[in-house]
């Protein structure tokens, strides 16, 4: 019986998770891939201004044939962010980690479904992308999985973010990164980041 062993790379950040204030232009760090196979990589955006976003941001992922320098880079794959008035709702409660029914006082225009984007104010980094499961109307919004890292009364949620998974042909690239491009007339200020999961080899035995 033949056994296949695959051997992959997991958690590579190819866009830190930062903010943008529009209009403005981030990329990532150039990533060696020339002794990959494939990736997927896992973009993750949202508003964070209730501002409209018109012109929305676009993501792409960049591949070159060349092992340094700057000329080469080409689009691998392009994706814009969605173009809304992302709502947003205040938490009236000290949620911890692992709690899936978030507090709050309105709960207009969320949905059950919503990709949501719960802000921590005070650090950015223990922001969190989220899947509504339901609303109870005006009492709070309630999350598919429970929260990675507590938050309180000062942090805040948004609806009408963004995740993206996209599965990357590495065979003939040299290297990959992230571009997060946000300079349209009219666009909302955001949170993103880009990380990747990487197939290095293939081995039977």
């Amino acid at each position: 019986m033949t056994t296949t062993t695959l051997t992959k790379t997991a958690g590579t950040s190819l866009l830190s998770h930062q903010a943008v204030t529009h209009p403005d232009t981030v990329k990532g760090s150039a990533t060696d891939v020339s002794t990959k196979i494939a990736a997927t990589v896992f973009l993750f955006h949202a508003s964070v201004e209730a501002a409209a976003n018109t012109n929305s941001g676009i993501f792409r992922i960049e591949g070159s044939a060349s092992a340094s320098g700057d000329e080469d880079w080409v689009p691998l794959y392009q994706v814009a962010a969605t173009v809304s008035t992302a709502d947003t709702e205040a938490m009236t409660a000290t949620e911890p980690s692992g709690e899936t029914v978030l507090a709050c006082a309105s709960t207009t225009g969320f949905v059950a479904g919503d990709i949501l984007y719960i802000q921590d104010t005070g650090t950015l980094a223990d922001s969190e992308w989220a899947r509504c499961q339901e609303i109870v109307a005006n009492t709070s919004i309630n999350l598919v999985d429970g929260l990675t890292t507590g938050k309180d009364s000062s942090d805040v949620i948004w609806n009408d973010a963004d995740t993206w998974a996209i599965r990357v042909d590495l065979s003939a690239v040299t290297r990959i990164r992230a571009v997060f491009q946000h300079e349209g007339a009219a666009g909302a200020n955001c949170h993103v980041k880009a990380t990747m999961v990487s197939l290095d080899s293939a081995s039977t035995a």
